[in-house]
């Protein structure tokens, strides 16, 4: 059947989409259709209809809908072509054959070695199965269970163990297998004494597929010798297996979408991280195995879920390949969120320590990927250095990655982020735009390099309350280094005992000799209705900046009448009073 159109009708006709979900969902009729709960999103009231005389599905609450193939290829996490490939051979359809007899044939000892290889892994992975459970395996045995894994899990991900270099090699033999295909497809290795066992003395943790298909397998240590030469160790790479284009657990992330759709996935580094959390109740999780995120394990991810949280440790998330990986999933159209893990522990080890309440704490406090990237320039360029030159030195480096940064976001997502990078910088949001307009990120013009910390939160705080936010209020007089802050506080002080509000077009006349940039910080903050929640949560923070300055000033003045008067233990018990309140900011 060379016409494709034919054989998607073909496959159409011959598996009715009430029969083919009915053998993934349960269905109950409705009249003349079929509901059931939708395996796409979380319900509780069924709102997924099936309709057998026009043979499609659509749900009500999703709105998720399409014909038998669209099911098949949106539950199954596969493409279109996968998914004819699944329903023809459901209904006993032969795949058209569209090349060459040459090309025709070559593809079929392809596929014919394909299902050679995956019969050894999957051969492979029971003899070390009964051998993780046979009386050699009770070193494995003991440290899984030192590592708190208990026997459903064990079961679950089919952990086994590699008792030496020959008994693999010998079974496998025993099975009628050809050693050349058994080194090809990575199970063993090649040696002049022949083929061994690479992962021997190991803990065995097999790799499987999306279409749960043994593909590969991952060693750990578990003596002195075997961690000498790495404490974890793959097998290697082959035409089923390519570390870089496969994602380890993919399959129970899979399982777990069909059984409650996925509301998102937790990427970490290892097996035994995915494995700790899937006991402690998180099934979405799976392990980029120690490389950069690909465009091939975004796809796969994409099919699975729309949001993705990284939760590497303390050392790798600020790689710049891992960050490269994260815009590999951006790009993809993809939610990304970085958790941080406290004490550079792993998620295994987190989980251990303080349970599975806090490590969804955890998730819940991930930061958008766009934070993140600010965190990572902050500690790379530390702008809020108390040291002017260190600050000054910082500042335009800074702020070129952050253009870097914006030039990645959509527009909504940008104008966000412009006003938290004007405060955080003191330059302008209007710099920012024009900057962005013009698609350069050279920062040859400064805007207020000198500004600390403070007088940054001091510019913002002014603004909101010039233009009279219904969120800002002004207690007292913050400390004023500059005539343009002094004058125009004591103007907004006034309008407050007063009981009235202040007005924006005042600001020439309350502080006529100001620069143009003096005036551009206090105008040019955006203070529409959309930008409120935002604009709300900086000044809260830089209201605390600010009293937080003023406290630390009374105390450099109380320390210098401590050294004049020593012996006043009153003056003392002030200055443990202020300390605290102080630490308490922080």
């Amino acid at each position: 059947m060379a016409d494709w159109s034919d054989f998607i009708q073909q496959i159409k006709r011959q598996n009715d989409i009430v029969d083919v979900i009915g053998g993934y969902l349960e269905l109950r009729r409705s009249g003349a259709n079929f509901m059931a709960r939708c395996p796409f999103h979380g319900e509780k009231t069924p709102s997924f209809n099936v309709n057998r005389n026009l043979q499609i599905f659509k749900c009500f609450g999703c709105g998720e809908s399409g014909d038998v193939i669209k099911f098949v290829e949106k539950y199954e996490s596969c493409t279109f072509v996968e998914a004819c490939e699944i329903l023809a051979k459901r209904a006993g359809i032969p795949m058209p054959e569209n090349s060459s007899n040459r090309e025709d044939k070559e593809l079929k000892e392809r596929k014919k070695k394909r299902e050679t290889y995956l019969a050894i892994c999957r051969d492979a992975a029971r003899f070390y199965y009964r051998a993780y459970y046979s009386e050699v395996g009770s070193v494995a045995r003991s440290y899984v269970a030192k590592r708190g894994f208990d026997e459903a899990t064990v079961k679950r991900f089919g952990i086994g163990y590699s008792p030496d270099v020959r008994s693999l090699p010998q079974f496998l033999r025993s099975k009628g297998y050809d050693m050349a295909d058994c080194v090809k497809c990575g199970v063993l290795q090649a040696n002049p004494k022949g083929e061994i066992d690479a992962l021997a003395g190991r803990l065995i943790i097999p790799i499987f597929n999306m279409q749960s298909q043994v593909i590969a397998f991952g060693g750990r240590g578990l003596d002195d010798y075997t961690i000498s030469r790495g404490k974890y160790k793959n097998t290697a790479e082959t035409p089923l297996f390519t570390k870089k284009d496969n994602l380890f657990a993919v399959n129970i992330a899979k399982e777990q979408k069909q059984q409650t759709a996925l509301r998102y996935l937790v990427v970490v580094e290892g097996y035994m991280d995915v494995i700790a959390m899937y006991q402690a109740g998180f099934k979405g999780a799976v392990a980029s195995m120690g490389t950069s995120l690909t465009e091939q394990q975004a796809k796969w991810l994409s099919r699975l879920s729309d949001t993705v949280y990284i939760c590497y440790d303390g050392d790798a998330a600020g790689q710049k390949a891992t960050v490269r990986g994260m815009d590999i999933l951006d790009r993809a159209g993809l939610e990304v969120r970085v958790m941080t893990v406290p004490e550079k522990l792993d998620p295994d080890e987190y989980i251990k320590k303080y349970g599975a309440e806090a490590f969804e704490q955890l998730i819940e406090q991930a930061m958008p990927l766009p934070d993140y990237k600010l965190q990572l320039l902050e500690r790379t360029f530390p702008i809020d250095s108390p040291d002017p030159a260190k600050r000054n030195n910082a500042l335009p480096k800074y702020v070129k990655g952050a253009l870097t940064m914006l030039k990645s976001l959509d527009d909504v997502a940008q104008a966000r982020y412009i006003t938290a990078v004007s405060v955080k910088t003191g330059y302008s949001e209007d710099y920012f735009r024009r900057k962005l307009s013009e698609g350069d990120t050279d920062v040859t013009e400064v805007a207020q390099t000198q500004l600390s910390p403070d007088e940054k939160a001091k510019y913002f705080v002014a603004s909101c309350l010039l233009h009279g936010e219904p969120y800002a209020t002004l207690d007292e007089k913050p400390i004023c280094n500059t005539a343009f802050l002094s004058d125009l506080y004591d103007y907004l002080l006034q309008c407050s005992a007063q009981g009235q509000k202040p007005a924006a077009d005042m600001l020439y006349t309350v502080c006529p000799n100001a620069s143009a940039e003096q005036y551009a910080q206090i105008l040019d903050v955006d203070m529409s209705k959309a930008r409120r929640p935002v604009n709300e949560r900086y000044f809260g923070e830089c209201k605390r900046l600010i009293h937080a300055e003023k406290l630390r000033f009374k105390r450099d003045r109380l320390t210098q009448k401590i050294k004049e008067n020593p012996s006043d233990s009153s003056l003392l018990t002030e200055l443990a009073e202020l300390s605290k309140k102080i630490n308490d900011l922080r």
